[in-house]
């Protein structure tokens, strides 16, 4: 099965889409399709994720990754790719991901 999460970042102008599959192994193998040249390098470094990758902070490809291909800090894409992952791996239900709909940022006007 596959789990697929759309990126829709309006403050940049760019879109990507995420796709992940379980290997069987637990690892997930990566497919992102983005018209942003710094997510198209991120995309080239993290084909295939570990475990650990989308579970942990500390030595993980999803954030590496990032860093190596000048992705900005407030990137939404390795959240995104993470977030993927949990759904395929049975870690977040993919039924409850998709009936409650888009997670967003909203900034506020004070």
């Amino acid at each position: 099965m596959t789990s697929k999460v759309e990126v829709e970042s309006r403050i940049c102008s760019h879109r990507t889409v995420i796709e992940v599959t379980d290997n069987g192994d637990g690892s997930m193998a990566v497919h992102i399709d983005t018209d942003c040249p710094s997510v198209q390098t991120y995309a080239s470094l993290v084909s295939k994720l570990d475990p650990t990758d989308y579970s942990e902070w500390s030595d993980s490809a999803v954030w590496e990754m990032a860093e190596k291909a000048g992705l900005t800090t407030t990137c939404l894409i390795p959240v995104a790719l993470v977030n993927a992952c949990w759904v395929e791996a049975g870690m977040m239900s993919k039924r409850l991901a998709v009936k409650e709909g888009p997670i967003c940022i909203r900034f506020i006007e004070q």
